[in-house]
């Protein structure tokens, strides 16, 4: 597997891969790390918070097995290695797209019915929440976990292609429904109904567009960052492309998986006004702002 692969992309692709690997691995880690400490122990305890601190744990692991993920391609032969990678990878899509639906919906609801909100979105609900989305990405995760082996395979798993076709194309189609084109669905409504909302009531436009702005910076990023990779599945499926998708592509379709769980933690800590608050606390412990429609234990 080694040799076929390192001949496929070349030695100073190659490099380039693991210099792109390490930047991810090294800003995945330090920023996904600070998140879920502030998280954890230094915002208030709010709906939100939950929301991410989870997405911010489901990051971080996701980002600390990446070495895993090089060595199984580049240095070692091992299958256990690359089952455990292409799990985590998998659960991982899962619970981002779902904890990403949460927020939309949730900031939707602060939105449209915040006295609702103020009383019955309480922390302890969104944790319930999150365990429910943590036992479904699981159950698809380890599902679908295989696709990730066809996505940058050794020769083995393409032998064998043809032979798990029909398996191949429900796991994809199940992947791309439940972990990304539903959820998108989900994601969008509730975000252009809060700028429906803000066009109604201009009288209230800052209110209205408070929870949209994290929402413009998440949903992009979700979008191109794990669309190439669905894209690229569904190649694996098309009777038009018989033969594996070019092997640099899926190289890069993979790393780019990676840099969606790096840019997630700066959209948090620069348009959340949970995090812009704490920054000010911080540097203003006489200052306390208390503000906002979440409740916090």
């Amino acid at each position: 597997m080694n040799t076929i692969i390192a001949n496929a992309l070349g030695m100073e692709f190659s490099i380039l891969f693991l210099v792109l690997c390490v930047l991810a691995f090294l800003a995945g880690v330090s920023l996904n790390g600070y998140m879920l400490f502030i998280t954890g122990f230094r915002v208030e305890r709010t709906v939100s918070a939950v929301w991410f601190l989870n997405q911010a744990l489901s990051d971080f692991i996701f980002i600390a097995f990446l070495p895993l993920r090089c060595t199984s391609i580049f240095l070692l032969d091992s299958e256990w290695a690359e089952r455990l990678s292409s799990a985590i990878i998998s659960v991982h899509l899962f619970s981002s797209a779902f904890l990403l639906t949460a927020l939309s919906v949730h900031r939707c609801i602060l939105v449209e019915r915040p006295a609702w909100a103020q009383n019955h979105c309480i922390p302890r609900l969104a944790v319930w929440v999150v365990l429910g989305m943590w036992a479904l990405s699981f159950g698809f995760g380890l599902r679908c976990s295989d696709l990730w082996e066809y996505v940058l395979p050794p020769a083995r798993i393409w032998a064998r292609l043809q032979q798990q076709k029909e398996w191949l194309k429900a796991a994809v189609a199940m992947q791309f429904l439940v972990g990304f084109l539903i959820p998108l669905a989900l994601i969008l409504i509730p975000t252009f109904y809060i700028l429906l909302a803000a066009k109604l009531r201009r009288n209230r436009l800052s209110q209205s567009t408070k929870p949209l702005k994290i929402l413009l910076g998440l949903v992009p990023n979700f979008l191109i960052c794990w669309l190439p990779y669905h894209i690229l599945c569904l190649l694996l499926i098309s009777d038009a492309f018989p033969s594996p998708p070019w092997i640099k592509g899926s190289v890069f379709v993979s790393v780019l998986t990676y840099f969606n769980s790096c840019l997630n933690p700066i959209f948090y800590l620069t348009m959340e006004d949970e995090f812009l608050r704490y920054r000010q606390c911080a540097r203003n412990p006489q200052t306390a702002d208390n503000s906002g429609p979440e409740p916090a234990e």
